[in-house]
């Protein structure tokens, strides 16, 4: 009963609370964190649109005015004008000075008055945003707040406040569903702690509280729709009914506020648009009668001046126009006259008077240029007519000014030039046919050489010298192809005899000549290759002969292990290795070269420069010649249909090459499995780079009928002890192994009976448990029934055997852990709880922001993950809905959050020099055409999982797979594994010559995506190479699935 009264108390005490802080708050600029609607003041509204404010005041304008330079304003002209001119031009430019000042000192004007409201807006924002309370505010908000607003310009401004208040909005809102929740949680409260006794009066007040809360939605809705209003009509059309008296006096207030707001804006806007209407009217007017005529209504008294100064001075521009008219007409006049006139005799008929000084200037000027224009076309004319040399000479040239008389002078001077030049050509004509005809017909190239090309003009001479060339082109041609088909043959000639040679002596024997270049330099590489593998043969046969000579003891194998066994058929299921009759197969776990080397009983070495032999026997499977993997294995095998000729085979072992360069990587492990028929042998050991070619195994092969026979036994016996021991029934009946078998079918058989012992173990277990199974079953159903530690321990069940003992033992345990379990069902509850809650706000997000505000706070990593794929699956929603700038927008904001948490976590050391692999880049770069300049950055790695290189221009563009370019020059040429199409793979990005721009650059490695299927690996290595202006650095990385993203280093070009 007690504890009733204290709910019921705690609930009217919220209810008292809310009621309280709504009425406590009315009216005043601030609010606690903990009111549910905020009160407003003047300066906490944004009206959108320019609105011209008051045009009295000084103050400092926030924008500059544009000074435009026009052609008028010039300090010095190139002619001399007259005083009425000048006053005239000086009238012009004072009106549109004026004008144009007056337009920039209204824009000054508004812009000042709306600046000191935007400045007033956002420092009543900042308060309202802390008056609503600190507790949501991010450290990036909280570093806005603390920015002041003066000195910014009007565009500044009107970003700030919108950034304010949808700051605002997002911490009002977020108050607000604090107070939800408070208030819920306290109605949760009553109902539990309500008795049967007392239902009614518990669920009197609960609806109580439930109504509050419905009331304070609504208010809040109302209260929404008068802030986002635009327009007096919207808020008269709002209906403010179904609230209690003490909601709708803090409405009507939020009300009237904004609607007298809104109402003055309407009419500032009237003002305006009547204020252009008629400074329009002003100068689209041409009668002064109709200016006078005008009133000005609609405006405030100082627009109303300035539509008065306007007015006179559009009438002063009038009356000067007027008085120009007629000068102007007949200028317009003679200038048609002047301009329309055909020839020099018309234009001296044409008169000039009744215009002004200037004017009449000018027309003489145009009279004086117009004449002389007219008798050079008609002398040009006269000239181009001329058809004898003497009829030029005779003409006199006159009337036109020095530059038209010397192009006169020129022109007839060439067509004089071209009246000589025509009698020329006719005789150069028939002698460059002939030279047609005779060129033509010439087969020998001594001949064609020694032809004189005379009296042709240049052209002519020109086009048969190219006739002359051509015809020496093709007997050119003729005669390089009989080259080249002698030097085709002489090139396969020499290429068979290279090939076909035995020893290295014979292929240094041969003599490259009779080929091009081309030719030669591929006969050499080919010699080259040849040598090689002949010189490599011949010094592994010696080296395999000395091995063979310094044998005193035959290596003896040891016996087959497990391990062994089961690493051996690992890596041959992998490396998908080939089997036969005879296999020899060697192992090791580390990235040196080691060779397998077979001599066989024919005096054949197989090795990797000579992979089969006449036998049959073949190397199917080499490593390492270059680093290639750790798990590495060599494979020499007679395959089916190739029976190993009978007699001693001898097994080498060589050391080539250690690739890493530490020490401890030697000496080698090394393993060697021989299967011989049926028979296994095994052969330990170890190698180091630098010990000589070494025998590990000499295998003693019988010929194929007696080896066939060896391999029908061991699969007759190793299946009639497989059956014996399927039948047996007990351990003691289980067979013998046969000393006969193999060591690995011994080990193989041993291993299957001992498994089969245990289960039969197993089957008589389960026999005595049922024996005792009432006595059993009771004991389970009092131990399935304990609910407490002391029930469980009261248990008594050793009088039973030692079988059912242990079976009691484990489900004594198991119910053990459920009763402790069952103390923490109340933690895990409430962890359930919070894991709901966290769900519900990922569903209820509305916006990416919102979704992305969200923490995971006390939970642990699997539901952590689970919520995580929860937000994944609502941000596609979302990013569906919205458009894709802002869809980018939030990537790239994602994006660069990730790059930031990598940089956070450190970067890279870079590898000492003797650690650098330059070739292996150099030749992958090369193979996949990549590109390089002044800076490159290249990445490579050794599977088939995508990985990507992430750089971070110093224009803080990021260069990746899906924006591969950059503006300043970086571009990403490669690009790998997508699909995970190599094993070795590499990526890289490059800024050509002069093109890396200066500052510093981010590098990053992603672990994209892993396509190992089969086989995974925990930890993938790769290796990033730097190469800045000269500089050289490497980095070596481990990425896993836990460490997708990391940043390698930074560097700066200067």
């Amino acid at each position: 009963m007690m504890e009733q009264t204290i709910g019921w108390i705690v609930v009217s005490l919220v209810a008292a609370v809310l009621v309280w802080q709504a009425s406590t708050h009315l009216g005043t600029k601030k609010r606690t964190g903990s009111s549910i609607i905020r009160a407003l003041a003047m300066d906490d509204i944004d009206v959108d649109g320019g609105v011209i404010g008051p045009r009295g005041g000084e103050g400092s304008s926030f924008i500059v005015p544009r000074v435009d330079y026009e052609q008028d304003m010039v300090p010095f002209q190139t002619e001399v004008q007259s005083e009425a001119n000048q006053d005239e031009a000086q009238k012009e430019q004072v009106i549109d000075q004026i004008e144009r000042l007056k337009g920039a000192a209204m824009e000054r004007h508004s812009i000042r008055e709306r600046s000191v409201e935007k400045i007033l807006e956002c420092n009543s924002l900042i308060e309202m945003i802390r008056g609503v309370g600190e507790k949501h505010i991010t450290e990036t908000e909280q570093e806005l707040l603390s920015l002041s607003v003066d000195g910014l310009t009007l565009v500044e401004l009107d970003d700030r406040h919108a950034i304010l208040l949808k700051i605002y909005n997002r911490l009002y809102q977020l108050s607000f569903e604090d107070e939800i929740q408070r208030v819920r949680r306290r109605e949760m409260e009553a109902m539990s702690e309500k008795e049967l006794q007392e239902m009614q009066e518990a669920d009197k007040q609960i609806g109580e509280l439930s109504s509050e809360l419905e009331i304070l939605r609504r208010e809040e809705q109302l209260y929404r729709e008068i802030q986002a209003a635009q327009t007096t009509a919207y808020l008269e059309n709002l209906d403010m009914s179904g609230l209690s008296e003490e909601a709708e006096e803090r409405l009507q207030s939020h009300y009237d506020f904004y609607y007298s707001r809104l109402k003055e804006f309407e009419r500032q806007r009237g003002e305006v648009e009547k204020f252009e209407q008629w400074s329009n009217l002003i100068l689209d007017c041409e009668d002064q009668d109709e200016l006078k005529a005008m009133v000005f209504t609609g405006v405030n008294t100082k627009m109303k001046a300035e539509l008065e100064e306007r007015r006179e001075k559009r009438m002063s521009v009038l009356e000067l126009r007027i008085k120009h008219l007629k000068e102007e007409a007949r200028t317009e006049e003679l200038r048609l006259l002047i301009d329309s006139a055909k020839s020099s005799k018309e234009l001296d008929s044409i008169t000039i008077d009744g215009v002004n000084p200037i004017q009449e200037k000018e027309l003489v000027e145009m009279f004086t240029i117009a004449r002389e224009n007219l008798v050079y076309a008609e002398l040009r004319v006269e000239i181009l007519d001329c058809e004898y040399v003497l009829e030029l000479d005779a003409m006199q040239i006159e009337g036109v000014n020095e530059v038209q008389r010397e192009e006169l002078l020129e022109l007839r001077m060439k067509c004089r030039n071209e009246l000589i030049e025509l009698a020329r050509q006719k005789k150069f004509e028939e002698q460059y046919n002939r030279y047609l005809g005779l060129l033509s017909g010439i087969d020998d190239i001594d001949e064609l050489l020694d032809i004189g090309l005379e009296n042709v003009n240049a052209e002519q001479r020109q086009e048969l010298e190219n006739i002359r060339l051509e015809r020496l082109d093709y007997l050119e041609e003729l005669e390089r192809q009989r080259i080249e088909r002698e030097q085709a043959a002489r090139f396969e000639e020499l290429r068979k005899e290279i090939e076909g040679a035995k020893t290295s002596a014979e292929v240094e024997a041969v003599v490259i000549d009779g080929v091009n270049e081309d030719q030669q330099e591929e006969l050499e590489r080919i010699q080259a290759q040849v040598l090689e593998i002949l010189l490599e043969d011949e010094q592994v046969n010696e080296y395999v002969e000395k091995a063979i000579k310094k044998v005193k003891k035959e290596p003896v194998d040891v016996d087959f292990n497990i391990e062994a066994e089961s690493k051996f058929r690992t890596r041959v299921k992998t490396l998908q290795a080939a089997d036969g009759a005879l296999r020899f197969s060697l192992i090791w776990d580390n990235m040196n070269d080691l060779d397998l080397i077979i001599k066989t009983p024919a005096g054949d070495v197989v090795h990797r420069g000579k992979r089969r032999s006449s036998c049959g026997g073949k190397l199917d499977l080499e490593m390492n010649a270059k680093p290639q993997m750790k798990a590495a294995m060599e494979n020499v095998v007679w395959p089916a249909g190739k029976a190993p000729p009978a007699g001693k085979y001898y097994a080498c072992i060589w050391h080539r090459n250690r690739h890493r360069g530490i020490r401890k990587s030697d000496p080698t492990d090394y393993t060697l499995r021989v299967k011989m028929g049926a028979d296994y042998y095994l052969y330990n050991g170890q190698a180091s780079y630098g010990d000589k070619l070494e025998v590990i195994a000499i295998i003693d092969v019988p010929d194929a009928s007696t080896l066939r026979t060896r391999m029908e036994e061991e699969a007759r016996l190793y299946k009639q002890l497989r059956e014996q021991m399927k039948a047996a029934k007990k351990p003691s009946e289980m067979p013998e192994i046969d000393v006969n078998l193999s060591s690995l079918h011994q080990i193989m058989l041993k291993r299957n009976i001992e498994k089969a012992v245990e289960l039969l173990k197993e089957k008589a277990r389960k026999r005595a448990l049922a024996k005792q199974k009432a006595e059993y079953e009771k004991i389970m159903r009092v131990i399935e029934n304990s609910r407490s530690l002391d029930e469980l321990s009261a248990v008594r069940y050793a009088h039973l055997n030692d079988d059912v003992v242990n079976v009691i033992d484990k489900a004594v345990a198991k119910r053990k852990k459920q009763i402790e379990s069952g103390l923490k069902r109340a933690e895990l509850q409430a962890e359930r709880e919070k894991i709901q809650n966290y769900k519900t706000k990922i569903s209820n997000a509305k916006s990416l922001t919102e979704l992305s505000s969200i923490v995971f706070k006390d939970i642990d990593k699997r539901h952590a993950d689970t919520l995580q794929r929860m937000r994944i699956a609502r941000r596609k929603v979302l990013q569906k809905e919205l458009n894709p700038e802002e869809v980018e927008k939030d990537k790239q904001m994602r994006l660069h959050k990730a790059l930031n948490g990598a940089y956070k976590r450190g970067g890279l050391q870079p590898l000492p020099q003797d650690e650098w692999k330059n070739d292996l880049f150099d030749e992958r770069l090369s193979e996949s055409g990549a590109k390089g300049g002044d800076v490159q950055i290249s990445l490579l790695w050794e599977n088939k999982n995508d990985f990507n290189i992430l750089v971070v221009t110093p224009t803080q563009e990021i260069i990746h797979p899906r924006n591969p370019k950059s503006s300043d020059g970086g571009v990403q040429d490669v690009e790998m594994n997508q699909k995970g199409e190599s094993k070795t793979p590499v990526e890289n990005v490059y800024w050509g010559g002069g093109k890396a721009p200066k500052g510093t650059y981010y590098v990053y490695v992603h672990f994209y995506k892993e396509h190992q299927k089969f086989r995974k690996v925990d930890i993938s290595d790769c290796r990033i190479r730097i190469l800045a202006k000269g500089a050289h650095s490497e980095y070596e990385a481990q990425m896993s699935l836990a460490n997708q993203l990391q940043f390698v280093t930074k560097f700066k070009v200067e």
